[in-house]
């Protein structure tokens, strides 16, 4: 599947398989700094919450957008955090 493809839900990609989606999903974990391990944690087990079991490459896409539109910032040792938190 391509980025272009798995970016925004459409006819063929369910919401919580978006990377949009998961963005959102993403963004409300994100009340503490996380590094990207722990959100792969917390993201890839079954009690999640979570509707699908996203790729870690879907994961860092979707903390990429994040990042592109300014919602998360990188704090100096190597955790994501929400700037809507701050």
């Amino acid at each position: 599947m391509s980025i272009r493809t798995a970016l925004i839900p459409h006819k063929h990609v369910r919401f919580s398989d978006s990377i949009v989606g998961l963005s959102g999903y993403l963004r409300h974990l994100l009340v503490e700094p996380h590094t990207l391990d722990e959100l792969w944690t917390q993201v890839d087990r079954d009690s999640s919450g979570w509707q699908s079991r996203p790729s870690f490459t879907h994961l860092v896409l979707a903390v990429d957008v994040l990042y592109a539109i300014g919602a998360v910032e990188f704090v100096g040792d190597g955790r994501i955090y929400s700037v809507q938190n701050t």
